[in-house]
C-alpha cells in the first residue's frame, strides 16, 4: 500500500510538474540511454529530483519536448533489484502509468495523455536493452 501512495504521489507530481529540482545534472549511467532516445527521434530535457522514498536514490524525469501533451518518461534509481522489482509491480496497479519496466535497479514508466501505446513500446524496448551501469 505504501508504496502504491508513492506512486500516486508521483504521478500527481509529474503532471502537475510539482516538485524540488537537483542541482546535478544527468547522472553518468543515464547518458547513454538519453542519447539512445535522442538517437531514435525521442527529443527531451532531464529534469532530477529527490528520492521519494527510502529505497530510492533518484528520480529523473525526462520531458518530451516536441509533443504539446503530457509525455513523461520517470527513471527511478533504486538502492538494489529487489527495491526495485517490489516498486515496478505497485506501479503495474496504477491505470495512469503505462510502459513500466525494470532493468537492474531501474524502474521505467511512461505517462503518456493521451496514450500512446506504439511511442511506449518503442521507449520500454530502448529502455529494456541499455546496459546500465
Amino acid at each position: 500500500m505504501k508504496n502504491f501512495l508513492v506512486s500516486l504521489f508521483v504521478t500527481l507530481l509529474l503532471l502537475t510538474g510539482c516538485g524540488r529540482e537537483e542541482g546535478a545534472g544527468t547522472p553518468a549511467e543515464l547518458s547513454a540511454f538519453i542519447e539512445e532516445l535522442k538517437a531514435n527521434g525521442v527529443d527531451g530535457s532531464v529534469l532530477i529530483r529527490p528520492p521519494f522514498n527510502e529505497d530510492m536514490d533518484y528520480v529523473a524525469e525526462y520531458a518530451i519536448a516536441k509533443y504539446a501533451s503530457t509525455r513523461i518518461i520517470s527513471l527511478f534509481r533504486f538502492k538494489d533489484a529487489a527495491k526495485a522489482e517490489a516498486n515496478l509491480q505497485e506501479s503495474l496497479k496504477n491505470d495512469k502509468l503505462s510502459g513500466q519496466a525494470r532493468n537492474g535497479k531501474f524502474v521505467m514508466v511512461a505517462t503518456f495523455f493521451p496514450a500512446d501505446e506504439e511511442a511506449v513500446d518503442k521507449i520500454k524496448a530502448l529502455f529494456l536493452a541499455q546496459k546500465f551501469d
